[in-house]
């Protein structure tokens, strides 16, 4: 007989889950003050009361505890359930108890206990640990009403003049199935991170979403000023939750934003275009797209189609990996209709510069904004190479967009080198531009 399921703490994610588990015939006993979210959890069959009186009823039921620690109550709550012990326990933590930790995160990450925004979340787990609780520690939730979409609705969505870094996701339907892992499959006082499998920018997301809905782009403020969630560059692994077998409805922010698109009737508009690193299984679609820049404009690159047409593959896919280069691409949809690469140079007296190559855009795609879209993310990604302090380029002289678009990320010409190629018998200078990161 499946035991009762006692929620301590039912704000967005645990009515959902309250919800969907009564209606499925579960018995489910609620403690919430919010008149809406007892209303709704009540329409769905579940049994709604005041902490005091959930806390007397978890003796051999499943809890799960989702008070925040600014409700001081986590010692009261921790003594209660240690009288009367349920036969799981899941509390809802946070990814913010790695405080500003950059980069890979899991859960062998160290946290931060003296970060402000942490320490209340490290010391409610400290209480619940050894109760056998199994702590969940769960990045930025999104779903309905609750999302970058809906701030981007209400005009409250602001974008880094520069910077801003990836930032991890869980869409709340995930996270709710995450929930029912924990509580079938979690090992006791185990701690899991909840993510899904694409962090992105604040500028990936809020670009990808004003494209699909037809929206302007929201205003630039100083990154500084931006909340301390904005600011940081965090991709959170979800690898050991996903070996208890959770899997992802919506495993990155298209799919679930594409979503909420759906359910409120705003599917339609422009195709999605998105950038990113090119992966290793997409080294040929990279290069179908490669020799047609170079058939088409072969006064704007090195190499000529007859060379790369008999490259290995092996050696284009090399160009995909690697801690010293890599290729971002645009995506229409799921079509690639851009690119641009970047590879620090060789030497350790030359290895502070890397220098962009290889940068194009398909004639379709070139009134959307898609070069701008690839040069910024190439150079967040550049930034994040430890060591590289200078990017530089060559543009042919008389290339007039792309010139403008290079100056206006901040690119600066310090020489142009006459001749710099020779097409049959014509020749091309090329300007050669620098930027310091």
């Amino acid at each position: 007989m499946t035991p009762p399921l006692v929620l301590l703490g039912s704000g967005y994610t645990l009515t959902r889950l309250g919800v969907a588990e009564a209606r499925a015939g579960r018995d489910v006993l609620a403690a919430t003050r919010d008149a809406a979210r007892r209303a709704e959890l009540e329409r769905a069959g579940a049994r709604v009361t005041s902490l005091e009186d959930a806390l007397s009823q978890t003796d051999g039921a499943q809890v799960v505890v989702s008070v925040p620690p600014d409700a001081g109550l986590d010692a009261r709550i921790a003594e209660s359930l240690a009288r009367h012990p349920p036969s799981r326990l899941v509390y809802l933590s946070s990814t913010g108890v790695y405080g500003g930790a950059r980069g890979h995160v899991d859960e062998d990450t160290p946290v931060e206990p003296n970060s402000p925004s942490a320490r209340g979340r490290i010391d409610a787990e400290s209480r619940f640990l050894p109760l056998g609780a199994v702590v969940l520690r769960i990045a930025g939730i999104y779903g309905p009403e609750r999302s970058t979409l809906a701030r981007l609705h209400a005009g409250a969505i602001r974008l880094p003049e520069r910077g801003g870094g990836r930032i991890s996701r869980v869409h709340v339907d995930d996270l709710v199935e995450a929930i029912r892992v924990a509580l079938q499959r979690g090992e006791p006082s185990a701690i899991y991170c909840v993510a899904d499998d694409r962090p992105a920018s604040q500028e990936e997301t809020v670009t990808w979403l004003c494209e699909r809905l037809g929206l302007p782009s929201p205003p630039r403020v100083p990154l500084e000023s931006l909340h301390e969630s904005l600011r940081g560059d965090r991709a959170v692994s979800n690898a050991r939750l996903k070996a208890r077998g959770w899997w992802l409805r919506y495993p990155d922010y298209v799919a679930g934003f594409t979503a909420l698109l759906e359910a409120e009737g705003r599917a339609s508009g422009p195709a999605p275009l998105t950038v990113r690193r090119l992966r290793l299984d997409e080294a040929e679609v990279f290069w179908a797209l490669r020799l047609r820049a170079l058939r088409e404009h072969p006064e704007a690159f090195g190499a000529s189609p007859e060379e790369d047409e008999v490259r290995p593959m092996e050696q284009v896919r090399a160009r995909l990996s690697g801690d010293s280069q890599f290729v971002m691409g645009a995506f229409d949809g799921e079509r690639l209709v851009g690119m641009a690469g970047l590879k620090r140079q060789d030497g350790r007296k030359s290895a502070h510069k890397a220098f962009i190559w290889g940068m194009y855009v398909a004639p379709e795609a070139r009134s959307r904004g898609v070069g701008r879209k690839l040069i910024t993310a190439l150079l967040e990604e550049a930034r994040k190479m430890p060591g590289v302090e200078r990017i530089t380029l060559a543009v042919t002289v008389g290339n007039a967009p792309a010139q403008t678009l290079y100056r206006a990320l901040g690119f600066r010409t310090y020489g142009v080198e006459p001749a710099a190629l020779k097409i049959g018998g014509a020749y091309v200078d090329e300007e050669l531009m620098c930027l310091p990161l």
